[in-house]
């Protein structure tokens, strides 16, 4: 088992909220304000953790605002790698990974729509195969000898299967840019885990090589032995492949759940949290990353490696 870090929203502990809160990069917005926090952010999840992830997930061009944030968008594409590999280099743990994470198309669009989205129409593979083409072009134009230091490429966060077969084809198309690479769904509820398999059913009946990992994001610990137990039968065939899976630290319903639901369950501690994950580090035989999700923080996969221990 490889332990990822939590979600980049920790670091609004650390910084004034306020200056995210009314960005629509959201966490990302650290690279433009805060990139010294960003790089202890880094730093302090090193030293728990076997990859972290780059400040990312909601960056894109769409929805970046030269003007207002006085800083080029490559440039801002560069800083977040440069970062996260500085890091690794100042805490001199070159054996650990660096993930760049790209959230979801749909994770660009306001109103939380990686969780609801549908792409059904004639036009929308297309759209979405060129929306993650242009996005990694430009990542890796902006500065070529840190891109081929990342080792993943994390694809985040995907609510419909039109999304996960253009990314399939991407991947094919470009050899994966030589990297190991990943790709999630969110379930936010037991009524996305059809949606959730279709995806990852499609992603691993291509038996694609440069598919290194599937599985999901964005859930609660309740629903982890529903989903993880599908996950097993999914990865029956398919040992090669890696099993992805990172838990939200928040309550039940979360505020974006596609159900309604009278069950109401509280956030778990990080204690508890680290407790329900740590019983899926034999999933797949041990081939699984683990990490964390909305509302998880350093407390919680830094409990997580201590049950490890």
């Amino acid at each position: 088992m490889l332990i990822l870090d939590a979600g980049s929203t920790s670091i609004l502990s650390k910084i004034p909220v306020e200056k995210l809160e009314s960005s629509r990069l959201w966490t990302s917005e650290a690279l433009v304000q805060f990139p010294n926090e960003v790089l202890q952010h880094h730093k302090d999840y090193l030293k728990v953790c076997d990859i972290i992830s780059t400040f990312t997930y909601q960056l894109d061009e769409s929805i970046y605002d030269e003007q207002v944030e006085k800083v080029p968008l490559l440039e801002t594409y560069s800083r977040s790698m440069v970062l996260a590999l500085q890091a690794r280099e100042e805490a001199q743990l070159p054996k650990k990974y660096v993930a760049l994470t790209l959230g979801s198309h749909a994770a660009t669009i306001p109103g939380a729509m990686e969780y609801r989205m549908v792409y059904d129409k004639p036009g929308d593979f297309d759209m979405l195969y060129n929306f993650h083409k242009k996005r990694v072009q430009q990542f890796q134009s902006s500065n070529p000898e840190a891109f081929k230091q990342i080792d993943f490429m994390a694809f985040e966060s995907l609510p419909h299967l039109t999304e996960a077969l253009a990314l399939h084809k991407l991947l094919t198309d470009f050899k994966g840019w030589n990297k190991r690479c990943w790709i999630t769904s969110t379930c936010p509820d037991l009524k996305s885990l059809d949606r959730v398999k279709q995806i990852l059913t499609a992603l691993l009946d291509t038996n694609s090589q440069y598919i290194w990992g599937v599985g999901v994001n964005c859930c609660h610990i309740s629903l982890l032995p529903t989903i993880t137990s599908s996950l097993s039968e999914l990865f029956i065939n398919h040992p090669d492949k890696t099993v992805m899976l990172y838990p939200d630290g928040r309550g039940y319903p979360n505020p974006y759940t596609t159900s309604l639901t009278s069950e109401v369950k509280p956030a778990p501690s990080p204690q508890e949290w680290a407790d329900s994950s740590f019983e899926y580090s034999n999933l797949n035989d041990g081939n699984v990353v683990i990490g964390g999700c909305c509302e998880t923080d350093i407390r919680h996969v830094g409990n997580l490696r201590t049950r490890c221990h």
